[in-house]
């Protein structure tokens, strides 16, 4: 029993990690999203201002640029993580782990995470 226990704790620490690290993640993509919203209407705006040239112009683009990218590294960033958690969830209901901690908040948190990752994720 204290051994299940020990087992178990660790296990929801682990998963609570993991589960963290999906979220940030999506956070982060989110908050990139509206930095990629906020420079296009900011080069729209540059491109409507008699007073700006076009380095300006292409200066913004290329800080849109670096945004992009950036998305893209956290696009990837976050189906290592969400592989991570789902790989770590199937091998606790391999075991004997998952019983025990099947019905707490962080396997529920677990599996509303991946919900939300799914919809962020690009299908493959």
């Amino acid at each position: 029993v204290v051994r299940q226990y020990c087992m178990s704790a660790g296990a929801v620490r682990e998963l609570k990690i993991k589960t963290g690290s999906v979220s940030r993640m999506m956070k982060d993509l989110q908050a990139s999203e509206k930095e990629i919203a906020r420079q296009e209407k900011r080069i729209q705006e540059y491109k409507e201002d008699s007073e700006r040239d076009d380095s300006d112009v292409k200066k913004q683009e290329e800080v849109l640029a670096e945004f992009v990218t950036g998305r893209h590294d956290e696009l990837d960033r976050l189906r290592t993580y969400r592989d991570e958690l789902i790989t770590f969830i199937e091998q606790l209901k391999a075991g004997e782990a998952w019983e025990s901690i099947s019905c707490s908040e962080e396997a529920a948190a677990s599996t509303e995470v991946l919900l939300k990752a799914a919809e962020l994720l690009p299908s493959q």
